[in-house]
């Protein structure tokens, strides 16, 4: 940032949390604050809190914001929460030059060539192709994914989507069962419904149906996790199909996009299995495309360990 120069507001809004701060230049960002989505209601009140508590007085010249939903003429309904984002409306109200809306996943994607090796868990092998394309994609809240190629010599194009609403892919039999089972509840039953927040207990419920047991609407997914980790067997086997589902998916990215730079995993849920989520398991699921698999046997993998990939990601695409 030149002095005296303004800097730039970053905001990476989710369904559950809104995480804010201030950016002068690629990779640098301050002041960053997490707060819950649910308890405002709108970006701008949002924005108004941030700028009256958290900046000293500063005032942002830009604004560049990270949205969970489909963002069309810069403008957004998020997914998972009840705020409709103008951003031509956002740059009236404050004052800023611009205020410009994209895909929360483009700015996560944005941010996997700034990441170093403190930043990222690989998942087997790590030997990506340097300028080779990447993927993002994130089962957390919901399920975000975009992608990320090469342009030039030195620079990169965030591919926008909504890949998190592809309809579920299965490979096994009971994977059908569970689906069929899935398909009486839901018109679509998308990657998102199983490989997000609500996805264990969806499973959960559903293995249950399947095996002659009645569901039990009360287990929420800690109560899923904590039964798996108490040795459950319905429990391991929703949590297992999860992993199995998430590697599908994440494999057919691949393939989609020809990751050779890598596919990054970047949402909460990795996370949250902890140990459970079996890294070996992942790879062998991910590795399984038939007459592909040697191509997609190159590709590595990654969770994503960088607490705020999305304002890292922002940071670049307002510089940009």
């Amino acid at each position: 940032m030149m002095a005296g120069s303004a800097p730039s507001l970053l905001a990476d809004v989710g369904g559950t949390h809104t995480r804010l701060a201030l950016s002068d230049g690629v990779g640098r960002y301050r002041a960053v604050e997490v707060v819950h989505t649910g308890d405002f209601d709108s970006a701008e009140q949002a924005i108004a809190d941030y700028l009256s508590q958290a900046t000293g007085g500063e005032r942002p010249g830009r604004a560049m914001l990270a949205v969970a939903g489909p963002v069309v003429g810069n403008r957004v309904r998020l997914t998972n929460a009840d705020w409709d984002i103008d951003g031509n409306e956002l740059a009236r109200a404050f004052g800023f030059r611009s205020a410009r809306l994209v895909n929360d996943f483009v700015a996560v994607a944005r941010s996997l060539p700034l990441l170093g090796d403190d930043a990222r868990a690989p998942l087997g092998d790590w030997a990506p192709e340097p300028r080779g394309a990447m993927v993002a994609l994130g089962p957390g809240t919901g399920l975000g994914v975009a992608g990320l190629v090469p342009v030039g010599d030195d620079g990169w194009l965030p591919v926008a989507g909504e890949g998190g609403h592809v309809t579920l892919p299965v490979m096994t039999d009971a994977e059908s069962a569970v689906l069929a089972v899935l398909r009486r509840r839901v018109d679509h039953v998308s990657a998102e419904r199983v490989l997000s927040g609500i996805g264990l207990p969806a499973l959960d419920a559903a293995i249950a149906v399947v095996e002659g047991e009645p569901p039990r609407p009360d287990r929420e997914s800690e109560v899923v996790l904590a039964a798996a980790r108490d040795g459950e067997a319905r429990a391991l086997r929703a949590v297992g199909m999860f992993v199995d589902l998430l590697a599908t998916v994440a494999g057919d990215l691949a393939l989609t996009f020809g990751a050779t730079g890598g596919v990054y995993l970047a949402g909460g849920m990795p996370h949250y299995l902890g140990d459970l989520f079996d890294h070996g398991r992942f790879r062998a699921r991910f590795e399984a495309k038939g007459r592909s698999s040697r191509y997609v046997r190159r590709i590595p993998t990654a969770i994503v360990t960088h607490p705020q990939p999305g304002l890292l990601g922002l940071s670049a695409l307002v510089a940009e």
